[in-house]
Parts: structure tokens; sequence; C-alpha cells
């Protein structure tokens, strides 16, 4: 089943995030055609702060976020 994972700031409140994962799970849906109990949706808080630079180094195993609105 398809697993989405979201990285925003930190600060949101549970409204936000509630909507945020009806609507991934709702368009996953439709896309893949499995029902939306089935799409796992990961909410991951990040501090605020400049991203990491996307070459990054030997040990670093997934890229920053990029700057714009935290919503």
């Amino acid at each position: 089943m398809p697993v989405i994972t979201v990285e925003w700031w930190q600060g949101n409140d549970r409204d936000r995030r509630s909507h945020l994962v009806s609507e991934l799970a709702a368009a996953t849906s439709r896309v893949t055609g499995c029902a939306p109990d089935e799409v796992t949706v990961i909410v991951r808080d990040c501090e605020p702060g400049p991203a990491p630079d996307p070459r990054g180094s030997a040990d670093q195993g997934e890229v920053g976020l990029s700057h714009g609105s935290p919503w």
C-alpha cells in the first residue's frame, strides 16, 4: 500500500494536519485505485531553518526541505 512522508515546519495545528492527510489519502486513492484507508501518511515536524545543500555529503541520506511558505 502507498506510504507518503511529509516534512513540514513545526507549529501547524491539528486541523491543518488532518486536512492534509485526508486530501493526500483521497488523491492517492484516486490515482492508485486503492482505498483511502490503505494509504499511510507520515507527517514529520521539522524546525524551520536554512535548507541543507542538496548535494550533501557522502553520509547524508535525505535532501533537506527547500525554502518557502510553511503552509
